[in-house]
């Protein structure tokens, strides 16, 4: 399976499995090493991946930028600190039982690359004078990816170039620091046949979101299990496609907000406040897809505002639908950092924001109809447009 990859196809049958969350996954860099080395005596050295976007509101600025970092599983000399851009530049594969050779022990935990990555943020921060307000990871991961190396001739070589990084050491020849491939590391799968009416589920390698087209539902898995899940389709043109959001009603203390007509108010939007705005309630709509943290965070400030301009949907299903690659728990996270960029006066709203608190009242998955425009996709009620070239690379990040 790829990195991105959450859905597994039988050749034979056809049918797919959707693969259960609550595992670390684990990954292995391809190597090329040579023929007449035996795979049993491969060594699979560990590193700590943390990718995901940051968000920062610094002064007046929102800013945002991806963050991919690799740190040692284990401390030792005899190899570099951090894999680089390997992890970006090659196909990394997911590790299987089949790989015969032994994988060292890591001790580093995925919370020492969570604090590596905090200090990357801030070293970031440190660079300006401004005061730094909020500061949010979103699409984050964390995942153990190693790097197969290869003793010849009293000599450790990297599996990857396949050049020599020094005498053999003792820690790798101590049983004790390395074990067989684990059966506990294999994610477990669902089989995706419909809990409702038992039809074949459809989504795309990388989906979250599972959708049946016979009883047009839509589900989620949750702790090894599928769940039913609210949604919306919104009714767009012929040819349309259909770009999922989170719709997200909150209430919010700190930065007072209750309905749309405050955020308009506490934004400083410049419209004349009316009475159809005190009717709705507070909604952030947020892009439910990994993309480029720029794009991202355009798109939820376009959507959050023009909220009144998309028309009522209704539960059904249509066969060009983008399913969401982004979990709601993740949009959850993005609302201060939508709220700032949505600002007119930054100056005033920024320094509310450490203490504004946010609750949530309601979510519901919204797929929003867009026209294709040839390089673009534009919605169809507001101005919001969005490249297809932006889709179509995002499972890379």
């Amino acid at each position: 399976m790829d990195e991105a990859d959450r859905l597994t196809v039988c050749p034979y049958c056809e049918v797919q499995n959707y693969m259960a969350g609550g595992r670390m996954l684990r990954y292995v860099l391809p190597d090329t090493i040579p023929d007449h080395i035996d795979n049993s005596s491969i060594l699979y050295f560990p590193y700590l991946r943390f990718k995901g976007n940051i968000y920062t509101c610094v002064g007046r600025e929102v800013g945002c930028k991806v963050l991919d970092t690799t740190h040692q599983g284990v401390e030792v000399r005899m190899l570099p600190p951090s894999l680089g851009l390997r992890p970006q530049a090659m196909k990394i594969v997911m590790a299987h039982k089949a790989m015969s050779g032994k994988f060292i022990k890591r001790s580093a935990t995925p919370a020492a690359v969570l604090k590596r990555a905090e200090r990357l943020a801030r070293s970031v921060i440190d660079s300006v004078d401004d005061t730094l307000y909020h500061r949010t990871f979103i699409g984050e991961s964390v995942s153990c990816l190693y790097l197969p190396l290869y003793i010849k001739n009293d000599q450790v070589h990297e599996g990857v170039l396949n050049r020599v990084l020094g005498p053999v050491e003792d820690w790798l020849q101590d049983p004790e620091n390395s074990m067989n491939f684990r059966s506990s590391w294999q994610p477990s799968y669902l089989s995706m046949i419909c809990p409702h009416c038992g039809d074949a589920m459809q989504g795309e390698p990388d989906s979250l979101i599972v959708s049946c087209f016979n009883c047009d539902t839509c589900w989620t898995e949750e702790q090894g299990d599928f769940k039913r899940l609210d949604y919306e389709l919104v009714d767009g043109g012929p040819g349309d496609s259909y770009l999922p959001f989170w719709q997200i009603t909150v209430e919010s203390e700190g930065v007072e907000m209750k309905s749309f007509a405050d955020l308009l108010r506490v934004t400083n939007q410049p419209v004349v406040v009316r009475d159809v705005h005190g009717e709705q309630q507070l909604q952030f709509w947020i892009p439910a897809l990994k993309i480029r943290p720029k794009v991202f965070i355009t798109m939820a400030k376009g959507a959050t505002l023009s909220q009144l301009k998309f028309p009522k949907g209704t539960r059904r299903l249509d066969r060009k639908i983008k399913r969401p690659t982004l979990p709601l728990k993740e949009a959850l996270q993005a609302v201060k950092s939508v709220l700032a960029e949505t600002s007119m006066n930054r100056r005033d709203v920024m320094p509310l924001l450490p203490d504004m608190s946010v609750s949530v009242k309601q979510t519901l998955l919204v797929y929003l109809p867009f026209k294709d425009r040839a390089h673009d996709l534009v919605q169809r009620h507001s101005p919001l447009s969005i490249a297809r070239s932006v889709i179509r690379t995002a499972r890379r990040l």
